[in-house]
């Protein structure tokens, strides 16, 4: 029988975010909600924090999952591309959707405070995979 990564544990699509106690969303409907917050001016200032990125990306509990490292330097790469450097507000989908991740990864205290061991990742990951998922451009 094969063990599976601990990239693939906790793979729920329900969040129970902080601002609504009690109440459960969906990942889609915290990225779509997110997403109606990030600007221009947001996605232009990624290629500054990309050793904030690096540093994280490092660190244990980044190592225990593994497609965190691919999916974020996707993620970094086309937030940092001519396109998304240059998109205008309103941000077309894929790119704000994208800022969100990047986003919701460079916080440390978020749904799963970053600093609890072994979990700590898991939502960063699960809303990078919901992005990833929902955007093939990103990928492409």
């Amino acid at each position: 029988m094969a063990i599976p990564s601990k990239s693939r544990i906790h793979r729920s699509s329900i969040l129970y975010p902080y601002s609504t106690p009690g109440k459960a969303i969906s990942l889609d409907e915290y990225i779509e909600a997110a997403r109606s917050d990030i600007t221009a001016d947001d996605v232009r200032g990624f290629p500054l924090l990309k050793e904030q990125m690096e540093a994280k990306l490092k660190t244990e509990q980044a190592l225990q999952h593994r497609d965190l490292h691919d999916g974020m330097d996707v993620i970094y790469r086309f937030l940092s591309s001519p396109d998304a450097q240059e998109a205008k507000d309103p941000l077309p989908k894929d790119i704000a959707e994208a800022a969100v991740a990047m986003n919701y990864f460079l916080k440390g205290f978020d749904l799963i405070p970053d600093s609890i061991p072994e979990i700590g990742l898991t939502d960063d990951v699960r809303i990078m995979a919901c992005v990833l998922a929902r955007n093939p451009s990103i990928s492409a």
